[in-house]
């Protein structure tokens, strides 16, 4: 079986690029100097070449290990401390190198170890963590602030498609229709039908503007939607929410469950199965399994690509990049569908 070449996007590839001329310029620079002082021999070019292969390392040990570990998580102090330690490492490892190998290129050279040589190695790889620190940070605070752009951006189209799909003129008037049903028939249940329906339309047009909700708020609105859809069911139609694990003090992006809630009574409803609408939510203590079982349409034939679904793919991939899983699939006249989604700290 052939091993699968990874792809590099261009992005990357420009990135790879500017690295390389960038340390290559670097690299001319410091040669240019030393030129300057003294001819470059072919001992004193080897141990120029060398001397740069440990500010590479620091800058991309930095780059991608350290930041990543403890600055990005907060953890300054830990930071500091790694940082400090690799460089006292390293400046025990570069300076027998130096000794041994280069020794006899550079007469201030007398001892294995030095106390201001390795203050020297310490100091110079200092100014490479902070070189290498600034830029990743200034990266990644353009990255993010062009990330939440999109994020806002997808968000509106997202909540502007739902409300499109849900929020409009049909679904209002069959809602008030049947309230209108029970307030003809003085039945108990308009005040509590009316309540639910004002509770629905301020979580959609309010409270979902917030970039992460609770998930207690999030259940709470399918179960209102819920309550609204049994209005026009009969009451036979089977549907069932079944709840596990513990709900408090977790978040979720708001209506991402509402897109396969809405899915699952959009298209569960058009025949007679007795499966009905099956929702289960499991909770987890970093992650949620939504699920969702419902009757299709026998008369014709299911795509997976609607505009809800779609744009429940690009919030998922912009909010939750390598920290979730969508499967749809049709079995034998029935839709499942599954989301898991571990949630954000």
């Amino acid at each position: 079986m052939p091993i699968p070449i990874p792809v590099i996007s261009l992005r990357k590839r420009y990135t790879i690029a500017i690295h390389m001329v960038v340390w290559l310029v670097f690299g001319i620079w410091i040669f240019y100097l030393a030129s300057t002082k003294q001819s470059i021999t072919l001992g004193k070019g080897v141990d120029l070449v060398v001397g740069l292969l440990f500010p590479v390392l620091i800058f991309y040990f930095n780059w991608y290990v350290l930041i990543s570990k403890y600055l990005a998580r907060n953890k300054i102090f830990l930071y500091i401390t790694a940082v400090l330690a690799t460089l006292f490492v390293l400046a025990l490892i570069q300076a027998p190198i130096d000794y041994y190998l280069f020794g006899k290129y550079n007469p201030t050279m007398t001892t294995l170890y030095s106390t201001d040589r390795l203050i020297q190695y310490v100091v110079s790889g200092l100014v490479v963590v902070f070189i290498s620190s600034a830029l990743k940070v200034t990266g990644n605070y353009i990255r993010n602030e062009r990330l939440n752009k999109e994020l806002e951006t997808q968000k509106l189209t997202a909540e502007l498609a739902y409300l499109k799909s849900q929020v409009n003129p049909h679904f209002l008037f069959n809602t008030l229709n049947n309230i209108y049903s029970l307030a003809y028939k003085q039945s108990p249940d308009t005040p509590d039908a009316i309540m639910k329906l004002s509770l629905l339309m301020r979580y959609m047009l309010y409270e979902s503007n917030d970039m992460l909700v609770s998930l207690d708020k999030e259940v709470d609105h399918i179960r209102n939607f819920i309550d609204l859809q049994k209005l026009r069911l009969r009451e036979q139609t089977s549907i069932k929410l079944n709840i596990e694990g513990d709900l408090a003090g977790k978040q979720i992006a708001p209506m991402l469950l509402m897109t396969l809630v809405e899915n699952a009574f959009k298209h569960g409803l058009v025949s007679k199965n007795e499966i009905g609408i099956i929702l289960n939510l499991v909770v987890e203590k970093d992650k949620l399994i939504f699920s969702t079982v419902n009757n299709i349409s026998t008369h014709k034939k299911r795509e997976f690509g609607g505009i809800g679904l779609e744009n429940l793919k690009r919030r998922l991939n912009l909010l939750y990049n390598n920290r979730h899983k969508l499967h749809f699939e049709e079995r034998d006249g029935t839709f499942y569908a599954t989301l898991e989604l571990y949630f954000q700290r």
